[in-house]
């Protein structure tokens, strides 16, 4: 059963929910999200445009473009954290980080990684049980 998540930034000007069951969650370790955060590998969940509900401050959400990728990240205007990503498929992409932050500690069940993907671009090996994907 998936529920209704509710998250904000670090300074709560931006509030947003997540409805339904995620496309995607696990690591990501593909080049893109490597380039457009800067990070060895992302752990991630993934939704369709229309399952993301910003509640509150969205004129605080600052957008940045990659410049040649059809991927974008939102961000907080106001304290600079990122809120949650878009990919190619303009799926939103959030964290697994900021949800556990929001919900003190604590990733709940249904968002818990299920695999790795992109594994094989990977840069730093993961010694764990889940699956490895291509």
């Amino acid at each position: 059963m998936y529920d209704e998540y509710h998250l904000e930034c670090d300074c709560g000007s931006v509030k947003f929910s997540l409805s339904g069951e995620p496309k995607v969650r696990g690591f990501c370790h593909c080049e893109d999200c490597r380039e457009l955060l800067k990070i060895p590998y992302h752990s991630v969940t993934a939704w369709e445009k229309e399952q993301l509900k910003v509640e509150a401050g969205a004129e605080s959400v600052a957008v940045f473009q990659h410049p040649t990728k059809r991927m974008q990240r939102f961000y907080c205007g106001t304290c600079g954290e990122t809120l949650f990503n878009s990919n190619a498929m303009d799926w939103r992409i959030v964290s697994q980080l900021l949800i556990r932050k929001c919900y003190d500690g604590e990733l709940p069940l249904p968002l818990q990684s299920q695999m790795h993907f992109f594994y094989g671009r990977r840069i730093i090996d993961i010694d764990d049980s889940l699956p490895k994907r291509d």
